[in-house]
């Protein structure tokens, strides 16, 4: 059967592979193909969406859900047409003729006994007509018991570990601060948000994501992260407002060593989507925040 070509081949990872390994795998590749080492190659753009459009899919458990469906309506539909015709073609046999004699004779048997054979008759009519309709299957997986969806979100007071959200833009107390020793530094614009927002730093540096900051920006505020080390990011938040929780694409951090110091890096993320803003934002899970 020729391969249909999904998200996971995009991604070069397994149908099968965990949200750990699909992780590491964009990565991998965000590294290799990313525009900001790949400066005026196409090609290398075009990968780079082509990956990111992969692994929105695959790292959203329905979406993911929702491919994989398809991936095998697909597979059966290409099997189903390159099915050779002369399996469908199969001869039906010809039932032997009865001799009339015999013909005949079971008439006359009939006859003798109507009443048997019309009792049967009637029972069998209503064994056919009172059996139920049975529904054609659904086009998608079926869950009996799914989970309650939220109905009210109500801001919480505190933040989850606790401790009163600040006065002010600033860390939350309580968690600890990670990822210290570096020189870049990221500003977290919120100021064309009408929402506080709690927001974390995640580190994406190991076989398992965590979050390396956690702090608070109230509505049309930002915040700067000084001292951050070098590697791979996202930034994950709550909007306060409605509950909705978002997170970034991943981006990279850098220090390169030059002749009379230290380059490193020094970004602005905008929360809120305005024109030509510079974050592209994805939908997230609880368990991923």
């Amino acid at each position: 059967m020729t391969q249909i070509h999904t998200h996971y081949d995009n991604l070069k990872v397994a149908r099968n592979a965990p949200p750990e390994i699909i992780r590491a795998a964009y990565k991998t590749l965000s590294q290799k193909f990313h525009p900001d080492r790949n400066p005026g190659n196409a090609e290398a753009a075009r990968i780079m969406a082509i990956i990111n459009t992969s692994y929105e899919v695959l790292s959203n458990p329905e979406k993911r859900q929702e491919h994989d469906l398809w991936v095998v309506q697909q597979e059966r539909a290409f099997a189903q047409a390159t099915k050779p015709n002369n399996q469908s073609r199969q001869q039906t046999p010809t039932p032997p003729s009865v001799p009339k004699a015999s013909a005949n004779g079971v008439i006359a048997h009939v006859l003798r006994n109507w009443h048997l054979y019309g009792i049967a008759a009637f029972f069998v009519w209503i064994w056919a007509t009172d059996k139920p309709n049975t529904p054609p299957v659904g086009p998608k997986p079926y869950q009996a018991n799914p989970a309650p969806v939220r109905s009210e979100y109500i801001r919480p007071s505190t933040a989850p570990n606790g401790q009163l959200w600040p006065a002010s833009a600033g860390y939350v107390e309580g968690y600890k601060r990670l990822h210290t020793d570096g020189l870049s530094t990221v500003t977290i614009d919120n100021s064309r948000n009408d929402s506080d927002v709690f927001v974390k730093l995640v580190s994406l540096d190991s076989a398992q994501a965590y979050p390396v900051r956690q702090f608070y920006i109230p509505a049309f505020g930002s915040y700067t992260l000084n001292k951050v080390t070098a590697g791979n990011y996202d930034i994950r938040y709550r909007d306060l407002g409605n509950g909705t929780l978002s997170r970034s694409e991943v981006f990279n951090l850098e220090e390169i060593p030059t002749h009379n110091g230290t380059q490193f890096s020094n970004i602005t993320m905008t929360l809120y989507k305005v024109s030509n803003g510079n974050m592209q934002t994805y939908g997230l899970s609880e368990t991923e925040f």
